[in-house]
């Protein structure tokens, strides 16, 4: 479930800077809370920096990339070293190996943010090398940047989109962006996501309804409400 925040509601605002490739904000071991691999053990790689500010966001760390990564060591302990920014990908492929090489507990390695296609370039460099360590390759992203995400897609496996609704993210809509992901990511495997709340209106339910539905009915759509439920 998503946790409201306060953390504005500007799309691509003026004062927001892109991160330096390598901005990785935390790595650490946790179980899958959305989408439909719900309670799997995956291996979080949160990147730093994001251009959206949603309302409900529950990791405002992350939307401004940091100087030192969050290194869960050891794994699953919840306790936590610094490493520097920017990271290079043969570092972050060997410390990922760290946390997957302890077993096979691990079911997919999941690349999350912010937001991780902002730094496309990176990721077009260290994805080929987490891939060696034979894990699923989990993208999570708030789905709008398609151009980004075709640069990358035959490195990943599973696609899990945000569908922002204005009602709960607080942006400006983005209907059209968000088709077009969707189209982008169709050869992969591909879940939604809607973040809703008490005074979401039918009309926004029905339009992610209709984006879908015009790209592929058998896409899985999964609506979370944003808590707690009585804050938005």
């Amino acid at each position: 479930m998503k946790r409201a925040a306060d953390a504005g509601a500007i799309l691509y605002p003026v004062k927001i800077i892109k991160p330096d490739p390598g901005s990785i904000s935390e790595i650490f071991s946790g179980i899958q809370g959305e989408g439909t691999r719900v309670g799997e053990r995956h291996l979080f790689i949160r990147f730093g920096g994001c251009p959206f500010r949603c309302l409900y966001c529950d990791t405002p760390s992350s939307m401004v990339a940091s100087g030192t990564c969050l290194v869960e060591d050891p794994p699953a302990s919840g306790k936590y070293r610094k490493h520097a920014n920017p990271m290079a990908p043969d570092k972050l492929v060997e410390i990922a190996g760290h946390f997957v090489g302890q077993g096979s507990l691990y079911r997919a390695i999941s690349i999350t943010g912010g937001e991780p296609l902002w730094q496309a370039d990176y990721l077009r460099a260290a994805l080929p090398l987490l891939r060696t360590l034979g894990k699923v390759i989990y993208l999570e992203t708030a789905g709008g940047h398609p151009a980004e995400l075709k640069s990358v897609l035959d490195l990943v496996d599973v696609v899990a989109m945000d569908i922002k609704l204005p009602s709960t993210a607080g942006i400006k809509p983005i209907w059209a962006v968000h088709q077009e992901f969707l189209k982008t990511a169709l050869p992969r495997q591909v879940i939604v996501k809607v973040v809703v709340g008490r005074k979401t209106p039918t009309h926004e339910l029905e339009m992610v309804r209709n984006i879908v539905a015009e790209v592929d009915r058998t896409i899985p759509v999964v609506i979370q409400p944003v808590t707690p439920a009585w804050e938005m």
